[in-house]
């Protein structure tokens, strides 16, 4: 089995591409370039990976203790029997992630292979859940 930590970065770069792409054809030049270093921090990251080389410490995106965490996470052996909900939640993920990038619910359905209501739910699911956790603090 590969090594899963290339692969959900490249994934990572991927969306963060393709909600750059959505911003540049929407006309929303301001986000587009606030994406443009994170995608180039991602790119660079990805080339580590897969040359097995740790990430060097730097200054940047790489550098920031919260992503540092991620990557920490993402290194953390995944439990099978949790596979299933584990992918529901990476997508769950990606269509919020696609929504902030201001991708239609329509787009979304497109991309995710999903119906329109299912996206609504999972964006609707995904908005009481900031709510709840806005509360909390």
């Amino acid at each position: 089995m590969s090594d899963p930590i290339p692969n959900l970065l490249n994934h990572t770069l991927n969306l963060i591409q393709l909600a750059r792409e959505t911003a540049l054809v929407q006309g929303k030049k301001t986000q587009a370039e606030r994406l443009t270093p994170v995608a180039e921090d991602l790119r660079t990251l990805v080339a580590t990976s897969r040359e097995a080389k740790p990430p060097a410490a730097s200054g940047g995106i790489l550098g920031q203790s919260d992503f540092r965490t991620l990557l920490e996470a993402a290194k953390a052996p995944q439990v099978s029997a949790q596979s299933g909900s584990t992918a529901a939640l990476e997508r769950n993920r990606a269509i919020l992630a696609m929504a902030a990038g201001d991708m239609t619910e329509v787009e979304i359905a497109r991309q995710m292979g999903m119906t329109r209501d299912e996206v609504r739910l999972v964006l609707s699911i995904g908005r009481n859940s900031e709510k709840g956790m806005e509360k909390l603090r």
